[in-house]
């Protein structure tokens, strides 16, 4: 193994991760953040799937639906502020192994929920704690990883909330198809599928969190805070584990940042660390970056989160037994929306379809393998260049969806139009390399806030023009995905890697 003459002096950190090799410990870590990210998207996405049940056990007007199915995003916008914190405060580790495991014991509260009230109180904060999957998990992957892996791990977890609606579905199929009731009197409540449901999709989280207490902190943060020591320890275990060799032996006996070190705020109230965590983002020299990042993603969330929820009406809207050929998506689209706003009564025995179902999956299967994909060419291709063609596709679809009358094709140009939000991985990649160390965590955390925030907004008004200005709102919306183009234009050229290190880096 080639080494560096400086090595065994001293170097910086990235040439320190390169020569821990690629290996075991960086596919175990993807594993469990992939579990982690995992559950939180289910605590969110999950209880969508069973909320028409859920709406018909208690007894629910349209009202109290409509908010409840808003909590968990509520709750994920208000706590991922301060997971952010946590995370660049306290350590990525520690974050995650303090809040995942309330997080799992509060989504299994919800499932015996006896009321209303306290099923809404126990979403919002079993949301509210595994958002800190988002502020945590992405930054510990990508301070553990050598950086001509790195882009490619964050697509490959940013593919995990992808899938997520895929794997609920899966999970929800067999289980909504169940007929049972238990009274379980001592709760005040009845036992049914919905509420089974709820447990099953617990279990990625629970998994991830006993995967996490086998794993390290991130020996980036550790330098940060001026621990050197226990950064080289981090990376002599990954030195054992990725090669295989005895940790003594790995040659690096001092390493160094290039850039700042985490500054102190101990002595700081609560509210002046969130301020001190936040304003520099907005500072320069990261204020361009940030607003770059942040209105990319507000671009593509937008019209991602908010069209979402209407992909099963959508789709079941060219199965209904209507002919529709020879009419345009917003044609199918507003009388679908109209039928929804009309409809009143709910069949209890059925109202979770497999139709519904299954067109999930497929629009959930197709974005996950899309984002796969995509790990295998931002490497060659460049964050910039495919952020462009990401967004470059998404509008020639979008474009396509107002004047195509072949149902199938439609069907497939509204998939690819919400597509868009497979920009996350390069969003979460550039907030981790663009920003100091000490500030990462507050960064991924806001994007989660500025997906959520303004997704939760985008439903919202796409509710309420779906059913008579489809045409102009899916327009208004190519706009907007065209201006996060036109910034994605000026994102920053990639970092290079360090070629001077291949040899080092080669298992």
């Amino acid at each position: 193994m080639a080494v560096p003459d400086n090595v065994g002096k001293k170097c910086d950190f990235e040439t320190a991760l390169d020569i821990t090799g690629f290996g075991k410990y960086n596919f175990v870590q993807l594993a469990v953040c992939c579990l982690l990210i995992l559950a939180m998207y289910i605590d969110i996405f999950g209880f969508s799937v069973a909320l028409p049940s859920v709406a018909c056990d208690m007894q629910l007007n349209t009202t109290q639906q409509g908010l409840l199915s808003a909590v968990p995003l509520i709750g994920v916008m208000i706590s991922s502020y301060a997971w952010g914190l946590c995370a660049d405060t306290m350590g990525r580790r520690k974050t995650l192994l303090i809040a995942m495991p309330v997080g799992m014991l509060l989504n299994l509260g919800a499932s015996v929920a006896p009321n209303y009230a306290s099923l809404a109180v126990l979403k919002f904060f079993s949301a509210g704690f595994t958002s800190s999957a988002n502020a945590a998990g992405f930054v510990l992957l990508g301070e553990s990883v050598p950086v001509r892996f790195r882009g490619r791990f964050m697509f490959l977890m940013a593919s995990a909330t992808m899938y997520v609606q895929f794997i609920i579905c899966v999970i929800a199929l067999p289980i909504t198809s169940m007929s049972f009731t238990i009274d379980v009197s001592w709760l005040a409540l009845t036992y049914r599928p919905w509420r089974f449901l709820l447990q099953v999709i617990s279990i990625p989280g629970i998994i991830g969190v006993i995967g996490m207490m086998f794993l390290k902190e991130s020996p980036k943060f550790l330098l940060s805070k001026e621990k050197e020591e226990n950064a080289l320890n981090v990376l002599r275990v990954i030195y054992r584990w990725n090669r295989g060799l005895d940790k003594d032996t790995y040659p690096v006996k001092s390493i160094f940042l290039e850039e700042a070190a985490m500054p102190d705020h101990s002595n700081k109230s609560f509210l002046c660390k969130m301020w001190n965590q936040t304003a520099p983002l907005f500072q320069p020299p990261l204020l361009k970056n940030s607003l770059k990042l942040y209105y990319i993603l507000l671009c593509a969330y937008m019209t991602s989160t908010g069209y979402t929820m209407w992909v099963p009406t959508m789709t079941n809207a060219y199965f209904d037994g209507d002919d529709r050929t020879g009419k345009v998506f917003c044609e199918v689209a507003s009388t679908a929306a109209s039928s929804t706003n009309a409809s009143s009564t709910t069949d209890c025995d059925s109202v979770i379809k497999p139709m519904t179902l299954y067109a999930v999956m497929c629009y959930s299967g197709i974005s996950g393998t899309l984002n796969i994909f995509l790990t295998f060419i931002v490497g060659p291709l460049g964050k910039r260049k495919t952020t462009v063609l990401v967004f470059t596709i998404a509008i020639v679809c979008g474009i396509a969806l107002l004047f195509v009358k072949i149902p199938m094709l439609s069907i497939a140009l509204f998939y690819f139009f919400l597509y868009v939000a497979l920009i996350l991985g390069n969003v979460n990649t550039y907030l981790v390399e663009l920003n100091p160390t000490y500030l990462r965590g507050m960064a991924t955390c806001l994007s989660v806030v500025v997906a959520r925030g303004f997704g939760f907004f985008s439903v919202q008004l796409i509710a309420s023009l779906l059913a008579d200005h489809c045409t102009p709102m899916i327009a208004g919306y190519i706009v907007l995905i065209t201006s996060g183009l036109f910034v994605s234009f000026f994102l920053p050229p990639d970092k290079p890697t360090h070629k001077d290190n291949t040899e080092i880096t080669q298992l």
